[in-house]
Order: C-alpha cells, then structure tokens, then sequence
C-alpha cells in the first residue's frame, strides 16, 4: 500500500462513522437519499463510491472543502484535489488511490485533463496561486506558473493556449506547453466587502477562424465589471457593468458568463443587482431580472435559465428574463450546479446534494452529508456519475437513474 493509500485508508472509519455497507465503499454505507418510506430514491441515483481525500479536523466545527473533480475515462481515473493541498488521482470503480501528489496550497480548482496533436497535460491551480502542468502518465511536472490570487476556476485550453483567473481579477493567457506568458488582463482590486467566490471564464471560438482571430473571452469580476477580451491579445472589446448604481458592499459579478445557444445574448448576474442578458458584442442590456445573492447561471433543457441564489433558492427563468418558477431551499450557502437532462444537482453548505426537476423546480431528493458540500458538482457521462466532495472532505459519486 502507498503512502497516501495507508494515510487515507486509516481515516475511513472516522470520516464515515455511522454508515453501513454499499459497493465500493470498503464496507461503508451512504446517507439516504430520501426518506424512509419514499420512492423518490428511485428518480435520483444510487451511491456507488465514497472515499476520504483528507484526514478528518475533529476540530474544526465547520470545515469547508471547496475542491471539485477531474474525470479521465481512458485511465479510469477521477482527480481531485483537497484542501490539504495534495492532488489525488482515485480509480473510479474501486475507489483505490492509484497516485498522490503534494502541492504547496490547497486544491480547490477542478483539474482540466487536455489533449491535443503534442502532448496530453492535466491542469490544476491552487489557493497559493500557482498553476500546474503535469504529465498525467508519469506524474511528473512539466512546469507551473506563479501569480498572486487564489485559482479555483477551472482553466480553459484552447489551440497551444491555456487560459485562467485568480481571486485578484487576474486574467493570464499561457503557452499550454511551456507555461511561458502571452499576456494579462486586470481589473482594480476590490477592497470593499466581496462575497466569497469568482467567476470562470467562457471562451467562443472566432466567427471566421481563416480571418486570423483566435475568438473572445468573456469575463466578470469583483467590482461588477463584465468584459470581453480578445483571446489573442488579452485587449479588452468592451466593458460593462452589473454593479449596484449607488456604492455599497457586494458588487460583485460571480457568475462564469454564459453565452445562449444562438450567441445573441451573454447572461451573468450581480450579487446585488440581479440576473442580466447582455449583448455579446457590445454589452448592453437587453434585459434585468431582479435578485439578491446570484451566484451561478446555468442553461437547461428547452432553453430554461438557472439562476441559483443562496437568499433566494433556484430561480428558473426564460430567455426574456421572466420568471418560470422559483423553489427555496433551506438556510445556506448554494454552489454551481449541473443539469443533466431534466435533472439539476447543486451542493448545499450545510446539507450536501440537493437535486430539483428543471421543468417543475421540484424537490427530488437530497443527500444529507452531515457536513454539507461547497464545492461544485461534476458529471460524467461515462460512468453517468455525479462526482462531488463533502465538506468533511470524503469524495462521493452518485449514479443517476435515467438522468
């Protein structure tokens, strides 16, 4: 047995006391995912796996484990990091650690497995700033690249050029094969109070490739500001701004931007002002949809926009900004969700997984950790598993039925 494997597997007992037997879980079993009595389970998932990735803080009243999970079908693999600053690479059927790797901060950036006609490269920030390039067969790094915010947003790559951004309203563009600077584009530090959290960053490929563009970058910040940046040069296209008019704490733009289907409007929201469709090429606002503490906007099927709010539950909204229904949650924070077919799964702060009907907005069932999630959760079709991490740090993957 490894080292990570001997430190891990004498935590398990501790991390998950009270549960009984299920299938790869070494002889523990999962919390229920609805009430005694309920059919309800039936529409959701099955637990299949449950690892400890951290050793259990016995002192710590309310840990927070904001990392989120990697997957690597070809190698069978699901990597994450913890808040322990180690990088986990765990065989997906069984739940063994296949490698471990020790980084200098905490990992709570989702690692981005990329390949392209050179090389294949997993990516991972870290909340000491760095970034990382590893070679996925043998562990070793390739290089890694210091700045001087937390990453904890997932990197794009795109053609030789992968892309990132830091708590410091940093947006870095790198050769994915060297680490070597392209360029940086930067917003003014906000000083005032921010709510905790940062957008991602969405990348839509040039219109005319052969016309020499390399496409844009849309991007939000701590001050409210939305920009769109050209991908090649980091120069900014246009500037807007969901900031609150009058000054005051939380301006904040913490949603990743969302660009429709058609890409005739972008969608982000402030965390005091509301949900906005914006215009792509210019920024302006086509329409507002009033709401307090938005943090994530996602598409679901038929169009239907999900606007997650940790005052004001799951708001479901058309593309004309009118309201389809809203279902509030329990009292806590409310991470990024994903929707996999009619089904969205979002973590809960202080209950764990929580999963809604998008056409109906209905309480399906949930899965209550006894810590709760902070991070986001991952599908992956390949499995048909939603990977998420409790904030106890154990590494739990749920297959959905008929997702």
């Amino acid at each position: 047995m490894r080292r990570g494997e001997q430190r891990l597997a004498s935590t398990l007992g501790a991390a998950l006391l009270g549960l009984s037997t299920i299938a790869c879980t070494r002889g523990d079993e999962p919390p229920p995912i609805y009430p005694d009595a309920s059919d309800g389970a039936r529409e959701f998932g099955i637990v299949e796996l449950m690892r400890p990735i951290t050793v259990p803080d016995n002192f710590v009243l309310r840990p927070d484990e904001a990392g989120a999970v990697g997957v690597d079908p070809l190698r069978g693999l699901v990597y994450v990091g913890s808040r322990e600053g180690t990088l986990l690479a765990i065989d997906a059927v069984t739940g063994d650690v296949r490698w471990e790797r020790a980084l200098a901060g905490p990992v709570s950036s989702p690692p981005v497995l990329a390949t392209d006609d050179e090389q294949e490269t997993l990516f991972v920030g870290s909340d000491n700033g760095e970034f990382h390039a590893f070679d996925p067969d043998t562990q070793a790094e390739r290089w890694r690249y210091a700045t001087d915010g937390r990453i904890r947003n997932r990197a794009l790559v795109v053609d030789g050029v992968v892309y990132l951004v830091n708590s410091r309203d940093q947006v870095f563009a790198l050769d994915s094969h060297s680490g070597k600077w392209r360029w940086q584009y930067e917003q003014e530090l906000q000083t005032d109070f921010t709510v905790h959290g940062h957008a991602g960053l969405t990348f839509v490929p040039p219109a005319d490739p052969t016309a020499g563009e390399q496409g844009r970058l849309f991007a939000c910040f701590d001050n409210g500001k939305v920009a769109a940046l050209s991908a090649g040069s980091g120069e900014a296209l246009w500037l807007a701004s969901v900031a609150p008019t009058e000054a005051g704490n939380f301006a904040d733009c913490d949603t990743t931007p969302l660009l429709d289907a058609a890409g005739a409007k972008l969608y982000v929201a402030g965390q005091s002002t509301g949900v906005y469709a914006l215009g792509p090429d210019d920024g302006a606002v086509i329409w507002q949809f009033p709401a307090q503490g938005v943090g994530s906007v996602v598409e679901g099927p038929g169009g239907i926009l999900v606007a997650v709010s940790s005052l004001e539950g799951v708001i479901a909204l058309d593309h004309q900004g009118r309201s389809l229904w809203r279902t509030q949650l329990d009292p806590g924070s409310l991470g990024e969700p994903v929707i996999v077919g009619d089904t969205l799964i979002l973590t809960h702060a202080d209950i764990g997984l929580v999963v809604l009907d998008v056409p109906t907005g209905a309480l399906l069932g949930r899965i209550s950790t006894g810590s709760g999630m902070s991070g986001t959760p991952v599908f992956d079709p390949a499995t048909g598993r939603v990977y998420a991490i409790t904030n106890r740090g154990t590494l739990v993957g749920v297959r959905l039925i008929d997702p």
